[in-house]
């Protein structure tokens, strides 16, 4: 009797402990669409990502389309001012999108972003970015140029799924309001 008594304590702990984890994770993470936009991470996370493997595989064409043709590594300009371009690109979009477009009346719901769900909203721009540029160092500094389509092949996937993340998001944010 006595262990069943301490399983069921244990139980309620761990219940207890369940919830208040849910309740920072809600801090955190908005799973409501009020929440959108105030919230450190909401499924717009998964286009700001988008949007850094999008700048980084555009901007590399610079550098990949000339060592795919002399079939030797070309650094027209270094990989890191990709990331800084980013990082520039993300504060520009975060100020049109907080001013600009909320006049135009094209912001989600209408409402500016909380400065924290900005801040956040730049560093995972520079994360799809800084994951582009591991994905092609492994492949094509490693692998050579003639991995450099393969490169593409396996961005565009990313960029896809990535896609694919923000709208399964964003339907779970509707189907939740």
């Amino acid at each position: 009797m006595p262990s069943l008594l301490y399983k069921f304590k244990c139980c309620n702990e761990f219940q207890l402990l369940k919830t208040q984890y849910k309740s920072k994770m809600n801090e955190i993470i908005a799973d409501e669409s009020n929440e959108v936009g105030h919230h450190p991470i909401d499924y717009f996370s998964w286009g700001h990502v988008d949007i850094g493997v999008s700048i980084f595989l555009l901007v590399s064409l610079i550098n990949t389309i000339p060592s795919w043709i002399d079939q030797q590594l070309v650094y027209l300009i270094p990989f890191w001012s990709t990331l800084v371009l980013s990082l520039v690109f993300a504060v520009l979009w975060e100020i049109v999108e907080n001013t600009l477009l909320i006049k135009l009346q094209l912001k989600f719901e209408g409402r500016r972003d909380s400065l924290l769900n900005a801040l956040w909203d730049i560093f995972f721009v520079c994360v799809g970015c800084v994951g582009m540029w591991i994905i092609k160092g492994l492949m094509v500094n490693l692998g050579g140029p003639n991995m450099i389509p393969w490169y593409y092949i396996v961005g565009i996937i990313i960029f896809v799924i990535l896609i694919i993340a923000f709208l399964i998001g964003r339907a779970k944010i509707k189907k939740s309001t």
